[in-house]
């Protein structure tokens, strides 16, 4: 593309003006992929999951565990948190290698309460024949053997019940093995040693958690996570975020499946088996955080109505290199001639927001605000960084913008010029203030009194981890309101705030607004320095927040973004994972209020509702948790206080009913299909329909039978209640007629999904 004047600010502030844009960009060329290391054997990756290997794939699917999954994902965040809160100890930034050791010495109570566990589970094993003893008695003695508490460390708890559970299916696979005739004794290693290697499995692991909160993984997860797309029906998209809670729980239980199907690995490997991977060379997000600063320094250095033409043509290639969609599709040569082409039209719609003049309109709004806790009071000629550094916001937010759209677009000049001012457009009402744009333009965020969303924490600047809102809602959050949001556990707004002891509406509350930006992890929004109660929120407290829930809390709705896939509605994804890392560009909100209680972690709900596939017993499990406070409800229900009234047994059902009428459709389809029980949603339709109704008439069946079980549960002393469902000879055969109605069982606390 040949550099030619492109649109001017008149664009944005004072009409449209769009000059005739250069020529085409040259065609994309294939970027070859460099070469990735595997820590496993070819051989396993390539026979393992082969269709005629269904014990392998069996036993790996077995492996999964949301309880886990959603384990590493507090670990994460609060490593995140850590890091974040670690810098404010240092005069200067540290380095990467200081962070790391930082957080590696801050995790190791964690790594060895672990190794204790496993080392406790395997010595109860210890002296027992395991291969000779009757089937029951096995499964009897596992259980009893994984269930120790944790000594002296609490808040991770459910990662220690992880590894003991992969401790149990890893024996337990190693049994199954012998008996079904599939290995000799002498072909499965001793369980003392099968469990020590899973001990040895621990510190990568959470060597790789660390590297997520980060946001720097081992590049040798890549081809193990497109083999389990192509084998597993994973989507491509799924499978390559590997700082996930998911995928690193993914690879870690393949891992745990080579120790029993790939025992030849560690002596192809010999001593570098569980050695941490090498990690790519190239920080990408410290590239940016670096490129970032300089531009705003730059920006904030320019004469009156400069056009920052070569500025920006710096600029761009650092945000493109932490999205890099755009590299799919454009070649080197290509991808340099969509930059200036980009910068060129960004320089013009910029030229008037670059000097003295335009950094007081610029910065005063944020003065105004009072905002001298967010750290501007301590920068030389604040009007000029202020104005500087929201000009560069929306330079980044425009290319952020961009990188979403289809290759094709890149590829037409009038689409791209198009593209470009219609994102500079957007950014611009989200980071300029709203006293410079024009009152009638459509894309204004606000109706009334804006804000301005502020590059945060500012003790860690360059290293900056979100951008917070400048104004705080006060608003009353009425209960019809609060019934209509989903919250990322499954359950709703409403919910959330009863458990938190909220009992009168509309509830008086302080609603803060956050936006991620490359690099975000949850944990880093309780790291706000600008209000003393987000230093000590949990990172489940934090929404995603969408139009209709913008609408719904703030009658904003241009102030939320629409989430991915599931996210839309609520904040759960697609596949009902629960939450994803924050999206770059999507926002975020915490509710705040003198009348909710704070809760401990241990009774904090990450999901309601578990499903759960066990292939190799044919068996599907369904989950209902109760917090403390439903269990109440419906054991007042069920033991009314009158002795002349009844039990409500048509409340409770209604009450359990709704826990899961919404979300299970979904989640039962994406199990079906992800176990090759059904093809797509379509093919899933009509035995999820079946599912629902024998779910539905065994709830019915249970509480008019056994409802004095409930009762009994709810009375014992364990937080909430956890009701389980459980489908015996799940096949595609079975689920294609009439299914058999579940089995029915009650259990005190939170049960876990996977045992």
């Amino acid at each position: 593309m040949d550099a030619q004047p492109g649109p001017t600010s008149e664009a944005l502030f004072s009409g449209l003006s769009l000059a005739d844009p250069p020529a085409a960009p040259a065609s994309p060329e294939a970027t070859p992929e460099a070469g990735l290391n595997s820590p496993f054997p070819a051989r396993f990756i390539s026979e393992a999951f082969a269709p005629g290997a269904g014990e392998a794939a069996t036993f790996f699917a077995e492996l999964e565990d949301e309880d886990f999954v959603d384990s590493l994902e507090q670990l994460i965040n609060d490593a995140a948190a850590h890091q974040l809160a670690d810098q404010r100890n240092w005069s200067s930034l540290p380095a990467e290698a200081d962070s790391r050791a930082s957080l590696e010495d801050w995790i190791e109570p964690v790594a060895a309460e672990a190794e204790r566990a496993l080392d406790g589970f395997a010595e109860r094993l210890a002296g027992s024949d395991l291969y000779g003893m009757p089937a029951q008695e096995f499964e009897q003695l596992l259980e009893a053997a994984g269930n120790q508490a944790p000594h002296g460390l609490s808040g991770y708890e459910d990662f220690l019940g992880g590894l003991l559970r992969a401790g149990k299916k890893l024996v337990g696979g190693a049994v199954s093995l012998v008996k079904k005739g599939i290995a000799a004794v002498g072909k499965v290693l001793p369980v003392n040693l099968l469990l020590g290697k899973l001990k040895g499995l621990v510190r990568p692991l959470l060597r790789r958690v660390i590297s997520a909160a980060m946001n720097r993984l081992p590049a040798s997860v890549r081809p193990l996570a497109r083999k389990l797309a192509a084998k597993l029906g994973v989507s491509e998209a799924e499978a390559e975020d590997h700082a996930s809670a998911e995928g690193i729980a993914e690879v870690f239980g393949l891992e745990v499946a080579s120790l029993l199907y790939a025992p030849e690995a560690e002596e192809e490997l010999g001593e570098n088996f569980f050695e941490p991977a090498q990690y790519e060379s190239t920080d990408s997000l410290a590239a940016l955080e670096t490129a970032r600063a300089r531009f705003t320094e730059r920006l904030a250095a320019l004469p009156d109505g400069s056009t920052p033409a070569a500025e920006i043509e710096q600029f761009l290639p650092a945000v493109m290199a932490v999205q890099p969609l755009i590299k799919l599709g454009i070649s080197i040569i290509g991808r340099q001639r969509v930059v200036k082409f980009v910068a060129d039209i960004l320089a013009n719609l910029a030229k008037g927001l670059i000097g003295e003049g335009p950094a007081k309109l610029l910065a005063t709004p944020v003065a105004d605000l009072g905002l001298k806790v967010f750290g501007f009071e301590t920068e030389a000629d604040p009007d000029r960084m202020r104005a500087a550094e929201a000009v560069a916001s929306t330079v980044e937010g425009t290319a952020l913008r961009l990188m979403e759209l289809p290759e094709a677009t890149f590829e037409d000049q009038l689409q791209l010029a198009s593209a470009v001012q219609e994102a500079f457009v957007e950014a611009a009402a989200a980071y300029l203030p709203d006293r410079v744009l024009h009152q009638e333009l459509p894309e204004r965020e606000t109706a009334g009194e804006g804000g301005v969303w502020i590059l945060m924490p500012r003790t860690a600047k360059p290293r900056y981890r979100f951008r917070k809102y400048t104004r705080v809602f006060a608003v009353p959050i009425t209960r019809q309101a609060a019934r209509a949001i989903r919250w990322s556990d499954g359950g709703t707004l409403e919910g959330h705030l009863l458990d938190r002891g909220v009992r009168r509406w509309p509830l008086e509350a302080e609603v803060d607004l956050y936006e991620a930006i490359p690099g975000t992890q949850f944990g880093h929004f309780t790291q706000d320095e600008s209000t003393d109660e987000a230093l000590g929120a949990d990172s489940s407290e934090f929404q995603l927040l969408t139009p209709e829930i913008a609408g719904l809390l703030l009658r904003e709705p241009a102030l939320g973004r629409p989430g991915l896939g599931g996210m839309a509605t609520g904040g759960l994804g697609a596949a009902g994972h629960g939450r994803p890392r924050p999206q770059v560009g999507r926002r975020y909100f915490r509710i705040r209020s003198t009348a909710l209680n704070r809760i401990s972690r241990a009774k904090r709900l990450a999901r309601r509702l578990h499903v759960v596939m066990e292939p190799s017993k044919r068996r599907l499990r369904v989950q209902l948790r109760l917090s403390e406070r439903q269990a109440q409800q419906v054991l007042a229900l069920l033991q009314p206080s009158s002795p002349s009234a009844r039990r409500d047994l048509p409340s409770v059902l209604a009450a359990l009913r709704g826990l899961y009428e919404s979300r299970l459709p979904l989640l039962l389809a994406s199990r079906l299909v992800r176990h090759q029980l059904a093809k797509d949603a379509a093919e899933a339709s009509a035995p999820v329909d079946a599912l629902l109704k024998a779910l539905a008439a065994s709830l019915s069946r249970f509480l008019s039978q056994r409802s004095a079980q409930l009762a009994a549960a709810v009375a014992e002393p364990a937080h909430g209640v956890t009701i389980t469902a459980t489908f015996h000879d799940i096949t595609r055969d079975k689920i294609g007629g009439a299914v058999q109605p579940p089995d029915v069982s009650v259990h005190a606390g939170w049960k876990t999904s996977a045992l």
